[in-house]
């Protein structure tokens, strides 16, 4: 990594002389956010690195989605991977998806542990308000553990909603995508939003829903069959050995959700919120994975799924917010469960083993069933998948003649049930409960006019894990109306997820074939990351900015070869049980560019460059070396919106990727890393205001039709079964149509 540590050096030069970026045509100046030191404070004075989506932005483009809409973000990555249901992922600053923290209106939206297993990953960021109901997305990229703890390790996503208003007003959006082929699977939403008062100043509601109906995608090619050296040997041949990437199962998701706002005075507002989401899939055809039946049993002892899967989640929170004559104060709680439902229970090692010893003595299926541990075997057990947090809150915003100080306290009762926790005992309800609680403080201190340090510390105490402090420390110097420098050293700190702690079988791959073993032992990862950015504003409102950020990570958790007794029973069956340990260092290297430019009052420019370089130091030569993540090294994109007329906005859209980590594979006695194929990609749109109420958005993704359907293979060593991997970590589909109406009122 030495060579590496020059660029951290010459980038921190050069950004005293390269400017900076926002995602808004508003002033950098007149944007404020609340998500980089808890309380509100205008962008530029911001202790962190942060990218806001405002209103303007989002009426402009009207993203589909949470993804859709922080994409085009410095330092973001959505294409780290898509899961079963078609839904990607988000990671900042290649730290990986787990580490993105998703707030709504501050309130945690992440579970516990894993209850999602199996590429379902992606319906954490799936989760969100209507577009409709938001008034902005923060996106701060970097850890912000001292103020949001354990899971704001790689970066923080603060949806900010509408706030109730003394007028009734609305929103419908109808969207629908139409695909050019037919194995591709079109996807319809429709949104709805309702926001006025009950009593005038005193009691107002809001009411939101949303539908998502995507249907089933399976794309399908022709795949050259390659010989043990790695040379195509039949170029019409089938090859089953991989191509499920982009296969996406029927699916439907509900939301709804209402909130009550109480303002008995000028000084105290209550707020409650209750919402809902849930999830359909179809599985009628095993595109999620093979239905439990007998057959499947006897041929392959795979189980672990039903015809249709469901996934639930309901929160709910209450809140009180104060204005005192010296400070503000807000008190909360908030409950959010989430279940998965539709799963049922892998085979034990022990059914597994009398499978093997007695298949020989069975013909076929109808033989063994006559045998009745054979027949016991069916229906199989369900499979409880279940999340709960709730969080108890308090925070005290202290503004003095230099200083602004923010406190707080919260305390967080958690728990995962899984079925499988526990089975190699028998039991079928497992339960991993723990609690933890948390303080913290952070001063912005405004040593002269134009220099704020930024302060502060969290102290965590974890059951499990006993006592962590995370500190921070930040200066912001606004030299002018134009530029401003800042920069700082924060850590950051994650503990292990509930399901990797508990003792014994805690999980499965491959449908029930490949057990992950639970390691109690495991120790919180640890990060400290250190920044430097320029940010400057012209008074026409071109801006741009460059920051240079370095993260040091402790203690990385990462998938091993298991041991220990319960591994052994699996070993012994020749399956190959994985295990979480904490096995080495890691350190990302990384200079996010951006700005945008107006070459005239209707017609701007706004471009972005990420590039990140990381590398995991341990002692296995498996790991050693090899890229944190599969995040790629360069992420650019580029959008030119042209306002033709007032009620008319055209924009095309560039995005492209090079060098993102597969994997890292053995040939012969050497070690060798595997890339993707590099890519870029345009949109076309537009946005029509045809009356003061009626809007129509249309956008024509992947315009030039890029083809992500293509694969390769690599030959570990001479005479060896050939390794197929598909070209591009998500097949995405080509050229389709996106188009939405939107009707106010």
């Amino acid at each position: 990594m030495n060579n590496r540590k020059s660029l951290l050096s010459l980038a921190a030069i050069a950004s005293l002389s390269i400017l900076n970026a926002n995602e808004s045509t508003s002033n950098l100046g007149d944007i404020t956010v609340t998500s980089a030191a808890g309380y509100e404070q205008k962008l530029v004075y911001a202790p962190a690195s942060i990218s806001v989506i405002t209103q303007e932005d989002l009426n402009k483009k009207a993203y589909t989605n949470l993804l859709d809409a922080v994409k085009d973000i410095e330092g973001v990555d959505i294409g780290e991977t898509t899961d079963k249901s078609g839904q990607g992922t988000i990671s900042v600053r290649g730290m990986g998806s787990d580490y993105t923290l998703v707030l709504i209106d501050g309130r945690k939206q992440n579970n516990n542990g894993d209850i999602y297993p199996n590429s379902f990953g992606g319906l954490q960021f799936a989760n969100i308000p209507p577009l409709s109901m938001i008034e902005r997305i923060e996106v701060v990229r970097g850890p912000m553990s001292t103020l949001y703890g354990a899971d704001a390790m790689g970066g923080v996503i603060n949806i900010i909603t509408k706030k109730i208003a003394n007028e009734w007003s609305g929103s419908i959006t109808k969207g629908q995508t139409f695909q050019t082929e037919s194995y591709w699977g079109n996807q319809a939403t429709t949104d709805v939003a309702i926001i006025g008062p009950i009593i005038k100043d005193k009691l107002g509601i809001s009411i939101r829903g949303s539908y998502y109906d995507k249907e089933e995608s399976k794309p399908q090619w022709d795949k050259d069959s390659f010989n043990n050296n790695g040379v195509i040997e039949d170029s019409s041949k089938s090859n089953s050995r991989f191509g499920g990437n982009g296969k996406t199962m029927d699916n439907q998701n509900w939301t709804f959700g209402t909130g009550l706002t109480f303002t008995p005075n000028d000084n105290h507002t209550i707020r409650a919120d209750f919402d809902i989401a849930k999830q359909k899939y179809d599985n009628t055809t095993g595109s999620v994975g093979t239905i439990d039946s007998y057959d499947t049993i006897y041929d392959t002892q795979r189980v672990g799924y039903a015809e249709y899967q469901r996934m639930e989640r309901e929160q709910y929170s209450l809140s009180w917010e104060a204005d005192w004559s010296l400070g503000r104060s807000t008190v909360g709680i908030h409950h959010i469960e989430s279940k998965n439902l539709g799963r049922s229970l892998p085979l034990t090692a022990e059914q597994r083993q009398y499978i093997e010893e007695n298949k020989s003595n069975w013909a076929d299926v109808d033989e063994a069933l006559q045998d009745p541990v054979f027949a016991g075997l069916m229906p199989r057990p369900i499979r409880a998948l279940e999340s709960k947090n709730t969080t108890f809150s308090a925070k005290y915003e202290l503004p003095l003649e230099n200083h602004y100080i923010v406190m707080g306290a919260e305390y967080l009762e958690a728990s995962m049930k899984d079925g499988v926790f526990g089975m190699n005992e028998g039991k079928t309800d497992g339960e991993k409960e723990y609690y933890q609680y948390s303080a913290f403080i952070e001063d912005s201190w405004n040593i002269t006019d134009p220099l704020t340090f930024t302060i502060g510390a969290r102290y965590d105490k974890h059951e499990d894990f006993g006592s962590h402090v995370s500190p921070r420390a930040y200066l912001t110097y606004v030299l002018n109306d134009s530029w401003t420098i800042k920069g700082g050293v924060a850590t950051g700190y994650k503990t292990p997820k509930t399901s990797d702690l508990q003792e014994g079988v805690t999980g499965f791959g491959g449908q029930g074939t490949s057990p992950w073993i639970g390691n109690p032992d495991l120790q919180p990862e640890e990060s400290l990351s250190k920044e430097i950015a320029v940010y400057y504003e012209h008074p026409d409102k071109h801006n741009f900015n460059i920051t240079v950020f370095q993260n040091d990570f402790e203690d990385k958790i990462e998938s091993d070869d298991a041991i220990g007794g319960i591994a052994q029973e699996w070993l012994d069956l020749g399956y190959d049980p994985k295990m979480k340990q904490n096995v080495g260092e890691a350190e990302i290297l990384g200079l996010e560019i951006a700005g945008k430019y107006f070459i005239l009052d209707n017609l701007s420019i706004k471009m972005n460059w990420t590039y990140m370089d990381s590398e995991i130091q341990s002692d296995d030569p498996s790991t050693n070396g090899r890229p944190l993540t599969s995040s790629p090294k360069h992420m650019y994109s580029a959008t030119l919106d042209y306002q033709i007329i007032p009620d008319l906005n055209t924009y095309l859209q560039y995005r492209g990727e090079k060098d993102r980590f597969n994997s890292r594979y053995k040939s012969g006695t050497e070690y060798k890393d595997l890339y993707y194929k590099d890519y870029s990609i345009w949109n076309l749109g537009a946005s029509y205001k045809v009356n003061k109420n009626l809007t129509f958005n249309g956008r024509v993704n992947n315009l030039f039709d890029k083809n992500f359907m293509e694969y390769n293979a690599i030959a570990k060593g001479s005479g060896r079964t050939p390794y197929y991997y598909e070209q591009y970590s998500n097949i995405s589909a080509g050229r389709n149509f996106w188009i939405s109406l939107n009707y106010t009122f």
